[in-house]
């Protein structure tokens, strides 16, 4: 690397990532579709249950809406690559506002045909992928690649902070005349979403008419993600925890009100103990990979995560089991940022669709077999059983992580 290059690279590793105002557009734009998706999250089961009276249904429709991204989630990422990327955001945000206002009228309507709600439900969703897609391939563009570690943290701090904010909108929500019109406030936040995205202003890559068909297209996204041994590497450890992650984040819920016999309300402040640990994990990721390497951060995610299921298993109280909530979401965002960010800079930008497309469906893959699973372990053994297993692959994982070659990834 000759001095000009190094003296850009530097440059580029002390500008303030705020001076960029295309990641300034897109993370304030996050924060209005997070308050919106959050809104959404919220209002939904309780507006089926208003509509249906029935408990049946609320879990259909949560069905529903997680088959988008396994089911259409690589086909996404081919079109996106084809894409102009700010037109596929603007597209997938209207049309999400749009379903959301829809959605709202037919309440306010009492329209109850179910079957309607489920495929509103299931669109949302797809869009919502959609634009997913399109989010990362727009933070690659907007800022250099020694930023992405910061701009995934800041990412992950929204979330975070929205998640903690959690209760404060379900009370909110009860203020409401009617449920349905927090699916309409969700739809407004969209709106100013986006408006919010036409003022961005990014260079993309220059897209010709390809003379490749979708699945030549899907085949050589396929073969990069093959031959890149970190980010597949990265993508089987990423399967295996988060088939712990998805199982333990609903057996929490059982544990806390079966066996500690925890309020509602009480439930609510507990879990924003995760979102307080995923804050704190967003505001030093950045520093901890500068200490360490990204993947020893990686590595070290998945053994805290570990601590914090063992903890979960011994835990007899809701003191205990906050901490391990504390340490839980500080583990699990520090485990998101450095999953996003590898990806992020393992990619080639012409790829990048197609990528996160192929890696968000396999992250996925385990966990409807491990949720299924669980069902039965809980029933025949109990909630601590599903914690203390959990505790000991985040183990398995870790041991064999230091033995790979990710082990010492900068």
């Amino acid at each position: 690397m000759n001095s000009n290059a190094v003296s850009a690279t530097i440059d580029e590793k002390t500008k303030s990532i705020w001076r960029s105002v295309p990641f300034v557009i897109l993370l304030s734009n996050g924060l209005l579709l997070s308050i919106g998706n959050k809104i959404y999250e919220l209002v939904l089961p309780l507006m089926m249950y208003e509509v249906t009276h029935s408990s049946v249904a609320m879990g259909t429709m949560r069905t529903a809406e997680l088959l988008p991204n396994l089911l259409f989630a690589i086909l996404i990422g081919v079109i996106v690559d084809r894409m102009n990327k700010k037109l596929w955001a603007l597209s997938m945000i209207g049309i999400q506002a749009v379903l959301l206002m829809a959605m709202s009228l037919l309440a306010m309507a009492h329209i109850h045909f179910v079957w309607v709600y489920y495929g509103l439900g299931f669109m949302l969703m797809t869009f919502n992928y959609g634009y997913f897609n399109t989010q990362v391939s727009l933070i690659k563009l907007s800022v250099p690649a020694c930023q992405l570690t910061s701009a995934n943290a800041k990412f992950s701090f929204i979330e975070s902070m929205i998640g903690i904010m959690g209760p404060v909108f379900t009370g909110l929500l009860f203020l409401l005349a009617r449920f349905s019109d927090g699916i309409l406030i969700a739809s407004f936040m969209y709106l100013i979403s986006f408006f919010l995205i036409r003022m961005l202003n990014i260079i993309e890559p220059v897209h010709g008419k390809s003379d490749f068909s979708m699945l030549d297209e899907l085949k050589e996204g396929w073969t990069a993600f093959r031959k890149n041994s970190i980010l597949y590497k990265t993508t089987m450890v990423t399967i295996l925890l988060n088939s712990s992650f998805v199982v333990v984040s609903t057996t929490v819920i059982y544990f806390a009100k079966d066996h500690l016999h925890l309020d509602n309300s009480l439930l609510a402040i507990l879990f924003s103990c995760a979102g307080i640990g995923g804050l704190a994990s967003s505001l030093v990721a950045n520093k901890f990979r500068s200490m360490f390497g990204l993947g020893k951060v990686l590595g070290i995610s998945a053994i805290i995560n570990g601590v914090s299921y063992f903890m979960m298993f011994l835990a007899d109280s809701g003191a205990l089991l906050a901490a391990a909530l504390l340490i839980h979401g500080f583990a699990t965002a520090l485990n998101s940022v450095s999953v996003y960010t590898i990806r992020h800079e393992q990619t080639p930008t012409h790829l990048i669709g197609r990528i996160t497309g192929i890696t968000g469906t396999l992250f996925r893959v385990g966990m409807p077999f491990t949720m299924f699973a669980s069902g039965f372990v809980i029933a025949w053994q109990g909630a601590p059983v599903v914690f203390i297993s959990a505790a000991i692959l985040n183990g398995v994982v870790f041991l064999s992580f230091l033995k790979s070659s990710l082990w010492g990834l900068e």
